[in-house]
């Protein structure tokens, strides 16, 4: 027997986590991480573009060890940019990706589980306004996804965590989510049986922990001695930065928990170590640290409210493990801060909560108990109400003008990848593209209400899901390869 479940995915600009909750007998949720990776339960956000198939998570990582010029990282910061990304001979938009990442894992999810889910959920981050969460629900309804529920990631962590300690009526939770790509933060307060937010959520929308790997990477070339200028242009070297990159990443994460870090530099003739301590990585982060703190008093000050009224400041997403945060969050506002085991998966279990709240009935209460070995019909997924005030999407969005800091010192993400592309155009799919006669909607318009999902079948099953290629029946190519044009001007376009 194979009870119904709900599905939340969390994509983040470097990992990808999922979770699945299930309603009892007696009503009340329970929610769980769905292990997507081989080490982990998170998975890496990259997908690696064979000639013959797309690969995602574990597997395209491994394959863009040899091959970096197909591997495709980070295109979540790219979403709401015009100009397509190019690997290995295709053209993709950057939301195109992000919606064949959660096919995938919705695809791997049913694998495993059996059935599919009642319910989707998909988070996304508080700063993005209704342009680009458009384009994410226009994408996923071009791959045979529609009215997913989207929940902004810094709300779904504070409703697991009030699920795990809840809260008194009244009392106030501030949420600091750190994550690869972006930073948020929201004040909630608990009232009734809901967590609503207070004031205007805020954030620094292109500041992340991608940013603190390259900062790594950045030290680690110039301490063995080396040109980012001429890695970049050198094609030899793909290979060599690929991997420093890798261990770049790695030594970052170990400092979250060790005083000092040794990252090996093996590029062409080079082979050297560098030593980099926790003290010096800090202080390769501290002003934007500073910043991220800034803005989480600029969330207090907007709602009218005391720190010393806030019962705490809970960290979520993978780059608020740095120990430096915290110790700048409880110097600076002397509250608890608390810190989840796995402040990745928290998001997606939090979302995973809401979905299946959302589409709690008395009769999925029931089905808890009673045997399911009728064929799966298709789900129906709920999308969020756009102006809704509780766990979803909040009406107003204050983002930080200037607050896109960008701790790169000059390295940009097409400066260690050929991935940055030229302009080739806008995301204009043809008729024969669309996955249903439903019309697309627009990146301003997106469906509203509650409908049947029509979904193509999942994958074929695998011996390694991990190694599942794109679901059938997704156009993959929404930019078929022309020739060379003349250079045009942006009105041109």
């Amino acid at each position: 027997m194979t009870t119904s479940y709900f599905l939340a995915v969390d994509v983040g600009t470097s990992r990808t986590a999922a979770a699945t909750a299930r309603i009892s007998s007696d009503g009340t949720i329970t929610a769980s991480p769905f292990a997507l990776g081989r080490q982990s339960d998170s998975t890496p956000s990259v997908v690696f573009i064979s000639d013959g198939e797309l690969l995602f998570g574990d597997a395209a990582a491994r394959r863009g060890v040899a091959q970096p010029e197909r591997l495709v990282r980070e295109f979540k910061r790219r979403i709401g940019d015009v100009i397509p990304i190019l690997a290995g001979g295709r053209r993709f938009s950057p939301e195109q990706l992000y919606a064949l990442l959660v096919s995938w894992v919705i695809d791997t999810v049913t694998e495993v589980k059996g059935r599919r889910p009642k319910g989707v959920s998909v988070t996304v981050p508080v700063t993005w306004g209704e342009h680009r969460t458009g384009l994410v629900v226009a994408a996923l309804a071009r791959a045979g996804w529609r009215d997913i529920r989207l929940v902004s990631e810094p709300e779904a962590a504070a409703r697991h965590y009030e699920a795990e300690e809840p809260l008194a009526q009244g009392e106030l939770l501030a949420v600091y989510d750190l994550g690869g790509g972006t930073f948020d933060t929201v004040l909630l307060r608990k009232s009734g049986d809901a967590v609503d937010v207070v004031g205007d959520p805020v954030g620094m929308d292109a500041f992340g922990g991608s940013d603190f790997d390259d900062r790594v990477l950045r030290h680690a070339v110039e301490a063995a001695g080396l040109s980012i200028d001429d890695l970049s242009s050198d094609p030899d070297a793909r290979v060599g930065l690929a991997t420093l990159r890798r261990e770049a990443v790695e030594a970052k994460e170990s400092l979250s928990f060790d005083a000092e870090t040794v990252i090996p530099v093996l590029i062409g003739e080079r082979r050297t170590t560098v030593r980099l301590t926790r003290g010096e990585f800090e202080s390769m982060i501290e002003d934007g640290i500073e910043r991220t703190v800034e803005v989480v008093a600029e969330v207090f000050r907007s709602a009218g409210v005391d720190a010393a009224d806030v019962r705490s400041i809970l960290l979520t997403g993978g780059s608020s493990r740095i120990p430096r945060i915290a110790q700048l969050l409880s110097e600076r506002f002397d509250r608890p801060v608390a810190v989840d085991a796995d402040p990745k998966a928290i998001i997606a279990l939090g979302a995973a909560r809401i979905v299946a709240q959302d589409r709690r009935t008395p009769a999925l209460v029931e089905e808890a108990t009673a045997d399911e070995s009728a064929p799966d019909a298709a789900p129906a997924f709920v999308r969020s109400d756009p102006t809704r005030r509780r766990f979803g999407r909040g009406a107003a969005i204050a983002a930080v003008g200037a607050g896109a800091l960008v701790l790169a010192g000059g390295i940009a993400f097409s400066a260690f990848s050929p991935l940055g592309g030229a302009p080739l155009g806008e995301d204009t799919p043809s008729p024969a593209q669309s996955t249903s006669a439903t019309p697309t909607p627009a990146p301003d318009s997106a469906p509203s209400g509650s409908g049947t999902g029509i979904r193509p079948s999942a994958s074929t099953a695998t011996a390694d899901p991990l190694l599942t290629p794109a679901p059938p029946g997704v156009v993959t190519d929404l930019f078929p390869l022309q020739p060379p044009q003349p250079e045009t001007t942006e009105s041109g376009r």
